[in-house]
Order: structure tokens, then C-alpha cells, then sequence
């Protein structure tokens, strides 16, 4: 695997990137370097932290929240594969270029199998290889019929979750939570007992629900309230730790 690798100064400007949390863009640049030719890396959350970002304090939950949320954001696929995690970066082929006599072939799963399998057949690629028009296709196909398993997934779980459509606050505190989760994601259903009521039985201080929803709605850089907003949580808990 290369020592190094290229960072073109389009990110700066990249909307994509701009939108993702603070720690979470480092995460994302810093694990660039880290991928090997094809674009790929181990995605668990104490291999991300010993080799991507040895020098912070980032919790493993937290190394996955900032996953999820470069996942969220189209950047690169992040999933789970015979027990182990994997990452693989999206545009890898179009901000890379790799010599053909050192390119070397990734012992890491593909998210793409199909694209993989194809890739295979033809030479090692050079610097201006592109992706084929049927691989482009074959790979929406692939994306379109996971992302189907993935709401097939989250449709089966209704039944087993709060709604927060028909629930009724017992405390000021649920109030609170429910308040929030109003405030901050009002389209996820699912975000609701995940996120705000787990943070009330966590123990957060009920004036930090709306000093929290207050911060992120002012942010517009944030994406995905949810994600920032669970971030906040471990923060403040791991703080009155060291305390």
C-alpha cells in the first residue's frame, strides 16, 4: 500500500464534505491516506482508531457515529460483512491515480461485488481508466436494491419501537425528548426512542435537549441532526468523566 496519497484541494470547496460534522470531516480526509489502492479499509471502530487517529480520545461509538454520518453523506460505504466492518471509499478512481506497475490488488471485500468481478477480467488499470457505462449501471442497480433491504429492514422494526405520532409524554422529561426529537427530526420515527429517549435515560440534564437542538439548528453545515446531535450526548458524558 502507497505512503501516501492525494488530497485535491476541490474538498475544501466540496459540498458534500462541508456538510458533515467537524470530526467527522477530519475522519474522512485523514482515512484517505489510510485506504489501500482500491479505496478500501478496515471499518471497525478500534482498528479506525489505532491506525486513522491514534492521537485522540475518540470513544469507539463515536468513531461509529462519524462513520454513519460519512456513510450518510454519499462519501463512502460502510457496512458489515462475516463479522467484520469494512469502509470503501465511493470516488476512489476519480481522485486517485495509480501507476499500473504499483498498483496492487486490495485483499479486502468489494461493496460493488459485480464491478469487482468485472474489473478482474480487464488489466490492471492506469491512470485514466474510467468506469464502464455498464458497470455504472450494474452499481446503481446493486445501490438501488440495497438501499430496498435497508428499508425493508427498518419497515419490519416499526412494530417493535415507540411511535412518537401516538405517544404520550408521563414527565416533563419525555416532553422534553419528544420536543427535541420535533425540533431535530421530525421525519424518523425511529430517531425518537434511538436517540432522545435514550439520552433522557442516559441521564442528560433536560436544559441540554434544547441548548443541543438550539446549536445544531443554527449549524448549517449539519446534515444529519440526528447523528450531531448523539455526538453532543457521548461529549458531555465522557467530559463529566474526567471531571
Amino acid at each position: 500500500m502507497a505512503k501516501a496519497r492525494m488530497l485535491h484541494k476541490k474538498i475544501s470547496v466540496s459540498t458534500q464534505v462541508n456538510k458533515l460534522y467537524l470530526p467527522a470531516r477530519l475522519l474522512f480526509t485523514w482515512m484517505i491516506a489510510h485506504a489501500d489502492d482500491e479505496g478500501r479499509l478496515k471499518g471497525d471502530a478500534d482498528y479506525i482508531r489505532a491506525i486513522v487517529v491514534p492521537m485522540t480520545k475518540w470513544s469507539f461509538k463515536k468513531i461509529g457515529n462519524y462513520l454513519e454520518e460519512i456513510k450518510n453523506a454519499g462519501l463512502i460505504y460502510y457496512w458489515q460483512q462475516n463479522g467484520e466492518w469494512f469502509v470503501e471509499f465511493i470516488k476512489w478512481r476519480e481522485h486517485q491515480s495509480i501507476r499500473s506497475d504499483r498498483y496492487i490488488s486490495s485483499l479486502l471485500p468489494s461493496f460493488m461485488k459485480g464491478t469487482d468481478d468485472k474489473l478482474a477480467t480487464n488489466s490492471q488499470p492506469d491512470d485514466n481508466q474510467k468506469p464502464t457505462q455498464d458497470n455504472i449501471v450494474q452499481s446503481k442497480i446493486k445501490q438501488e436494491n440495497f438501499n430496498k433491504s435497508e428499508y425493508k429492514e427498518d419497515a419490519d422494526k416499526t412494530s417493535k419501537v415507540i411511535n412518537p405520532r401516538t405517544f404520550t409524554p408521563s414527565n416533563d422529561g419525555e416532553s422534553i425528548a419528544l420536543e427535541t426529537y420535533k425540533r431535530l427530526e421530525p421525519n424518523n420515527p425511529f430517531a425518537f426512542q434511538a436517540t432522545y429517549l435514550k439520552a433522557l435515560k442516559r441521564g442528560l440534564p433536560l436544559h441540554l435537549f434544547g441548548e443541543f437542538a438550539s446549536q445544531i439548528e443554527q449549524d448549517n453545515s449539519v446534515k444529519n441532526r440526528g447523528a450531531v446531535f448523539n455526538i453532543k450526548v457521548d461529549e458531555y458524558f465522557e467530559n463529566r468523566v474526567r471531571k
